[in-house]
């Protein structure tokens, strides 16, 4: 009965000391602070002298009120940087690795360093108990103030003390309590997103020369259903030539190469112009390209108000093609000038942008690119661009200078609101805009 009560005093004892451990209190000079950087060798802070101001922070990965407070702590970090305020991150337990620790760091976008206090020795110099907290150091190492960081209080406390610092005057802050996490009971892990995502460019090029055509615009680019990727352009001497082609260009899955252009369509009287290739509602490769009808001979870049709109399929990845029919008959038809692929909406129905009469012209076809009917137009622009949006809405954009012009449409594209320039600049040049 005598030794029981005994024996849990001691035990309590030795639980206790790690908690109530030395506290540096306001006015102290603290020595070298020794911790391990991400590869886990010693790295020693003792530089106070070089800089006005040192904000230690004890923090977590894995500390709820360090996830919810870290934005605001950056915050505070960026707008003191230029004047050298250095802030240092330290993780005082011993199950958070560095790899976690920087994975941390850079998902949460922290741009100042974090080290490793697995002893908790840094924090038993410093009196930390808990995440987040901090101690910040004036040029001679001497604490000027401790305190808690959680939201809005923490983080004016803190300001002021470093603001005052900075002034050359005596730091006269209350401390903010400290309320979060024990530092060496850290918790579960924190899952969260990469902000950055996993961003890969690349450039390939489709060819050097094709001899006789020096000149090629209006590129299109489709992944076929077998997941080849093929490219449609047309090109010759200059914009407008009696010597203009469709050409396309194959690049196989899992290769990078592309293969030598073919010309898939040519005539000197009637040349090929602007074309687009997309796979329709029937899982077909289809291509609709408008044809140059002026009399020639024409200038340069001149007889695109007079182009015929006709297309063809392929049923093979574009290995092989139908025969070209002509979007509308002779007594129905209108000219125009394409840009753009369509956009299949959430009802099914296709809807295809082109340069008509009047401006932005969309046709609409409800058989996934059998046959096309004309829908709306938006005026005051020209080769439109197309989204659909969440609520159902259509988006246009479209070429205007010298600001991008858009409108909007609510019945599928059978009519348009009245065209309005946007904020984007545009010195007259096409633009193309994708739905992620």
């Amino acid at each position: 009965m005598f030794n029981l009560p005994c024996t849990l005093l001691v035990m309590l004892a030795f639980v206790v000391i790690p908690s109530t451990a030395m506290t540096m209190e306001p006015g102290e000079i603290t020595g070298p602070l020794r911790l391990l950087d991400d590869t886990d060798n010693e790295f020693v802070i003792s530089n106070f002298s070089e800089r006005p101001a040192t904000a230690v922070l004890f923090l977590s990965g894995r500390c709820p009120i360090t996830e919810r407070s870290i934005d605001a702590v950056h915050r505070l970090y960026q707008k003191y940087r230029l004047s050298d305020v250095l802030y240092v991150g330290v993780c005082a337990n011993s199950v958070e690795t560095a790899s976690e620790l920087k994975s941390f760091a850079q998902k949460r976008g922290v741009v100042f360093s974090i080290y490793r206090d697995p002893a908790g020795a840094v924090a038993g110099q410093l009196g930390a108990s808990m995440t987040p907290e901090v101690c910040l150091f004036n040029n001679e190492g001497r604490v000027v103030y401790r305190g808690g960081l959680d939201r809005d209080a923490g983080l004016a406390a803190l300001e002021a003390a470093i603001r005052q610092l900075l002034q050359k005057k005596p730091v006269n802050v209350a401390a903010v309590p400290v309320k979060g996490t024990p530092i060496h009971e850290p918790g579960n892990p924190i899952k969260r997103r990469n902000p950055y995502g996993a961003p890969s460019v690349s450039s390939e090029l489709v060819f050097s020369s094709i001899p006789g055509a020096p000149a090629h615009h209006c590129s299109t680019m489709v992944e076929t259903p077998n997941s080849d990727l093929l490219c449609l352009w047309y090109g010759g001497s200059y914009e407008s030539a009696d010597d203009q082609k469709l050409f396309l260009a194959r690049r196989t899955i899992r290769t990078r190469q592309w293969s030598i252009p073919i010309v898939l369509l040519e005539n000197r009287h009637t040349p090929p112009g602007n074309a687009v290739i997309f796979v329709d509602g029937k899982n077909r490769l289809q291509i609709v390209w408008c044809r140059m009808e002026s009399t020639r001979p024409i200038r340069r870049g001149g007889g695109w108000g007079k182009c015929r709109l006709f297309a063809r399929s392929s049923t093979d990845d574009g290995r092989s093609w139908s025969e070209d029919r002509m979007l509308f008959a002779d007594e129905e038809a209108f000219y125009g000038v394409l840009r753009n692929p369509p956009i299949t909406l959430s009802d099914g129905t296709m809807v295809l942008p082109l340069d008509g009469p009047g401006g932005g012209v969309f046709l609409l076809s409800s058989n996934g690119g059998e046959t096309w009917t004309r829908g709306g137009t938006a005026s005051k622009g020209s080769q439109p661009t197309l989204a659909q949006r969440k609520d159902g809405s259509l988006l246009t954009f479209m070429r205007n200078r010298p600001r991008t012009a858009r409108a909007t449409s609510r019945d599928g594209g059978v009519s348009w609101s009245a065209t309005e320039p946007t904020t984007l600049r545009n010195p007259g040049s096409g633009i193309s805009m994708v739905q992620l």
